[in-house]
């Protein structure tokens, strides 16, 4: 895919995104790697949810302080060096999978036959100062092979194949947070 095109797949996904309430002020940010050696990612400081053409710098994965690009770079940089799989990352701090980031847990995958078919895998990030080298070292290490990153006390991040498959999974991933609190909530009323 070209710049145009994954651009226009990551404003996609911001649409979706601002619409599913994921995207709070200028939090989180987004990049789609060019080929092996380059990637575009979000520029920093700009608000996600009303992204254009023109909030997003082209970068190297040489590069590790870019100018313009996102104050997370280092988080993005760290898994396209260490996971060839991963084409696009989506971080957020929506909702639920933010609950579950301050409460240093992860959604049970298997309470959802889609969300265990779909999402690779979730796996619980240790707390790193957001957009240190250190946080990007973490989520490399314990972010090997999951589709799903919940980044403890500060948001989530997922990873795919595709702009596609991230955002798929990242919906999937919340709607899972969403529906284990629920239960939860349900179980507690029972109880009573």
């Amino acid at each position: 895919m070209n710049r145009e095109e994954l651009i226009a797949e990551l404003l996609h996904a911001a649409h979706v995104l601002k619409d599913g309430g994921y995207l709070p002020a200028t939090d989180g940010n987004f990049s789609a790697r060019l080929d092996q050696s380059a990637a575009i990612v979000t520029r920093s400081g700009v608000e996600k949810r009303a992204l254009t053409q023109g909030d997003f710098a082209e970068v190297t994965l040489q590069e590790l302080s870019p100018r313009d690009a996102s104050s997370e770079w280092k988080l993005h940089r760290a898994l396209y060096l260490s996971r060839a799989d991963v084409n696009c990352i989506l971080h957020v701090h929506s909702p639920a999978l933010t609950a579950f980031a301050a409460a240093s847990r992860c959604p049970n995958v298997h309470l959802l036959a889609e969300a265990e078919m779909t999402l690779g895998g979730i796996a619980l990030i240790p707390y790193c100062p957001p957009g240190s080298g250190e946080l990007g070292e973490t989520a490399a290490r314990y972010g090997r092979t999951g589709g799903i990153l919940i980044l403890e006390r500060h948001g989530a991040v997922a990873v795919g194949g595709s702009v596609r498959e991230a955002l798929h999974r990242l919906e999937r991933a919340e709607l899972l947070a969403r529906v284990e609190i629920d239960c939860a909530a349900l179980r507690s009323r029972v109880e009573l």
